[in-house]
């Protein structure tokens, strides 16, 4: 029996046990009506926010819509969540630490259309599928942010350093400590540099939307491609050897910083990206990233004969901002050029 033929069968039970006024016979609006009510009822199997498959090979080439570019701007770019991507293997999602979704609560959405978080924080305007299950949206492409140098011209070509957060999970305040992070990077007037900072939703980098972000950029602005950088810190310092394992023709020079040891080992990646200069620097009495596996990653870089630079200060699992702010380290990451 269908649900509109059982909703007409209630009607008239309805009718005849209590002789309601109007109730002697069923419209064809009725039936409409009926049909719409059994509709909103309907069982939808979940979808992600993104639900236009991502290439696995080719470069994504979403609906540009970037704003217009200005000098010295920050930009919120969110081309690439439209996309539904393959878990990379040896990636993970929240679920695998047990951390729930967090950017669904309130003034913590990374999809928000304007780069800050905290009291100026604007919520973004989904309108997402019936369909949709926010929980998966880590599936879905980076947002990301976009630093335009100060005097931006599209008549010269320009360096692209990508920075990688760390943490699993976000709140207001690791919004915040981005942005400090993002202040404290030094910037030569003589050697200008586009900056970009995505976000992830799962725990480990995914090298594709990576790559998907560097292509969107340089889609959009003048890029050298011959001089595109890769940095991040704890979860982002593990997940730039991820990701310069995974593209070892893109980067000039990389520069993890207190990279992570879970949840998986990264020394058996020193192989694949020991022809890229790198700059790494790990505290001695860091209690949250293991030291020693630092330690081991940069004996094996060495044995495998690679151009590597490792510090290790009497610190724990900070100081990033000094190391960011200090001209000779980025102008050491920038002197690099592929040939």
């Amino acid at each position: 029996m269908n649900q509109i033929n059982l909703n007409l069968m209630v009607k008239t039970f309805l009718c005849l046990g209590f002789v309601l006024e109007g109730c002697s016979q069923t419209t064809l609006e009725d039936q409409i009506d009926d049909s719409a009510l059994a509709n909103d009822y309907e069982y939808v199997a979940p979808c992600a926010p993104c639900q236009t498959q991502a290439s696995r090979t080719a470069i994504n080439e979403g609906e540009d819509n970037w704003p217009t570019i200005s000098s010295g701007e920050l930009l919120k770019i969110n081309s690439l969540t439209d996309y539904k991507y393959e878990l990379a293997t040896g990636a993970y999602h929240n679920s695998y630490w047990g951390v729930k979704p967090w950017w669904s609560k309130n003034g913590l959405d990374p999809w928000s259309e304007f780069p800050y978080w905290g009291d100026d924080y604007v919520a973004p305007n989904h309108r997402f599928e019936r369909c949709v299950d926010d929980d998966i949206r880590w599936m879905c492409g980076y947002s990301y942010v976009v630093e335009t140098p100060e005097n931006y011209s599209e008549d010269k070509k320009y360096p692209l350093v990508i920075f990688l957060h760390g943490t699993i999970e976000s709140n207001v305040g690791n919004f915040q400590f981005r942005e400090g992070i993002r202040k404290s990077f030094f910037y030569s007037e003589d050697d200008p540099y586009v900056y970009a900072a995505p976000i992830k939703l799962e725990i480990d980098w995914d090298s594709k939307k990576i790559s998907d972000v560097i292509e969107n950029i340089k889609q959009n602005m003048n890029i050298d491609e011959k001089r595109i950088y890769l940095t991040g810190l704890s979860m982002g310092g593990r997940g730039t050897f991820i990701v310069a394992a995974d593209l070892p023709d893109t980067f000039a020079a990389i520069m993890p910083l207190s990279p992570h040891h879970g949840p998986y080992s990264y020394v058996s990646l020193a192989n694949k990206v020991k022809h890229i200069p790198i700059w790494m620097s790990h505290g001695k009495n860091d209690a949250i990233s293991s030291y020693s596996m630092a330690q081991k990653m940069a004996d094996s870089l060495e044995a495998n004969g690679a151009n590597i630079k490792f510090e290790s200060p009497n610190s724990g699992h900070w100081g990033w901002e000094s190391i960011y702010s200090k001209a000779s380290n980025i102008n050491w990451l920038l002197s690099w050029k592929l040939e």
